[in-house]
């Protein structure tokens, strides 16, 4: 309403442009990489690149905020600029990766510490006083391609971490212990602070920014490598453990959330997606259930209904708030599977369900490989 913000479907002439594009992965093709992992596709950094090379003027400030593979800013921005005939000498470019959640972006896009790299020092200043700007949080600078790999830092520690608490789940079950009450117990120690296991892991970055480490070293990251294949091997494992505990007979699964992450509606990556898809292939019919994403916003009622069992896959508020003697008396199957160990097993017990946990007391084999 103050007009201070105009959307157009092309760039126009500013002093300062933030490239802010998707970078998915593909599958890979490089000679180094083990084929079993994608690389990155920066062909949207490319194109945004070249979009708004026109409109460059001696000054101005260019910003890429999209999550890269290290060295993307200089050999991939600045080259794709300079081909396009921008004197790049002339400009400032540096990288300042973005590091909201999904769900509470404009908060933290005004509170989160940012990490600012230039190619060259008037750069870095440049993009941070441009973040100050608006910034509360820290604004901290270094150089373009610590500012990358510094993301995939944070990301790829998390997915190394969350792969030990899932390989400590498989662990568990074939030890035929609880692994959620293992967890909470190593965690009083003061220095230890384990992660929760899960059917795999989803998102536009956990899920993704590991490859980017992946392929920039590809011979230095057996740890980095490790832990992408036992996250993308949980969906499998969550699908054994369904076909273990279902009736040959059973023919309907009830998935319950559709969105990687709790209380958000997105989808990328997500393994309840997965584990519908390897479900359907072993002739089953599956709904999927979730309140965030619209296709999936049919009434619950539905979702379960006639079900032989449910799969709560994501660990929504609303799912902890079911009547479960409500959902009793509409599933085929008392049969439930809490995949995240986050609902009330006592009260879906005395309800009537079969309750089975991911990493508690199974004998579905682990997945190994």
């Amino acid at each position: 309403s103050s007009g201070h913000l105009k959307v157009a479907t092309q760039p126009s002439s500013a002093d300062v442009f933030i490239i802010a594009v998707p970078t998915p992965f593909q599958e890979s093709h490089s000679s180094l990489s083990d084929p079993s992992f994608p690389t990155a596709d920066l062909s949207y950094v490319v194109s945004a690149a070249k979009s708004v090379a026109s409109h460059l003027r001696p000054g101005n400030l260019v910003i890429l905020e999209s999550t890269v593979p290290p060295g993307t800013t200089s050999n991939v921005l600045a080259d794709t600029l300079a081909s396009e005939g921008v004197k790049t000498a002339d400009i400032l470019i540096a990288h300042a990766p973005e590091r909201v959640l999904p769900g509470n972006l404009l908060y933290e896009l005004m509170h989160n510490n940012r990490v600012v790299g230039g190619l060259t020092t008037e750069a870095t200043e440049a993009a941070c006083i441009f973040y100050r700007s608006f910034v509360k949080g820290q604004v901290v600078t270094t150089d373009a391609t610590t500012a990358e790999l510094v993301k995939l830092m944070e990301n790829t520690f998390r997915d190394v971490n969350i792969a030990l608490a899932n390989e400590f789940a498989l662990v568990s079950e074939y030890l035929g212990v609880d692994v959620w009450e293992a967890i909470r117990l190593a965690n009083l120690h003061p220095r230890v602070n384990m992660l929760r296991p899960g059917p795999g892991v989803g998102g536009h970055c956990i899920a993704v920014d590991p490859y980017f480490v992946i392929e920039a070293a590809p011979h230095l990251t057996p740890l980095i490598q490790a832990a992408r294949k036992v996250n993308s091997r949980m969906p499998q494992h969550t699908v054994r453990l369904v076909e273990q505990l279902i009736a040959a007979s059973s023919r309907k699964v009830a998935l319950l959330g559709a969105s990687y992450k709790a209380n958000v509606g997105d989808k990328r990556e997500s393994p309840s997606l997965e584990i519908a898809r390897l479900l359907e292939e072993k002739g089953l019919s599956v709904t999927v259930h979730d309140p965030y994403i619209e296709e999936y916003q049919c009434p619950i009622e539905e979702a379960v209904k006639g079900a032989d069992a449910l799969v709560l896959v994501t660990d929504h508020d609303v799912y902890r708030s079911l009547d479960p003697k409500k959902v009793r008396s509409l599933v085929s199957s008392p049969l439930l599977l809490d995949t995240r160990g986050y609902l009330d097993e006592e009260l879906w017990r005395a309800a009537g369900f079969t309750v089975h946990r991911l990493g508690v007391r199974s004998d579905v084999p682990c997945v190994v490989g």
